[in-house]
């Protein structure tokens, strides 16, 4: 059904399960993927409160952070035969993973979502929205499972009954 499968990863929970959604959906489908990092510059130097835009040195380190990040994932879609190729951007998220959509004639985006909610809404955004909202391909927002919730934290907390 689809071709081509774009996944938005960063480091979240959300992103690498929505990387291993579209790994499914790209067997069944016999779809290759397309792996994009974007380094969003603007949103960082908001969130920090700096208006001068990041030293070239701090960006140089997302941009190798995230390249290194699609070198994982890039090797674990050759491990599952799956055909595939990455792209790093920089600026708007939300431009970026539509243009990278667009160029590449993406029939579905993939991407995660932090769910968050209230103030840290309003100042940092939401790129998977965003997205959802521009997107000419259909977009799959995956949210972090309840698994990713409690890991690494030790145990998992217990259930609660009423």
């Amino acid at each position: 059904m689809f071709k081509t499968i774009l996944v938005a990863l960063d480091e979240s929970e959300a992103a690498k399960e929505a990387f291993e959604l579209a790994v499914n959906v790209a067997t069944e489908d016999k779809a290759g993927l397309l792996l994009v990092n974007v380094i969003d510059v603007a949103k960082l130097v908001a969130v920090s409160g700096y208006e001068t835009p990041y030293p070239a040195d701090a960006i140089e380190t997302m941009r190798e952070s995230g390249e290194q990040l699609l070198k994982e994932m890039l090797a674990v879609c050759h491990a599952k035969g799956l055909k595939a190729g990455t792209a790093v951007g920089e600026g708007d998220a939300v431009d970026e993973i539509l243009r990278f959509a667009d160029e590449n004639d993406a029939g579905l985006i993939c991407i995660g979502t932090h769910g968050r909610t209230g103030l840290s809404r309003l100042f940092i955004g939401s790129v998977a929205e965003g997205v959802l909202r521009r997107a000419n391909a259909p977009v799959l927002i995956v949210r972090p499972s309840k698994r990713a919730h409690t890991k690494g934290h030790g145990e998992t907390a217990p259930a609660q009954t009423r």
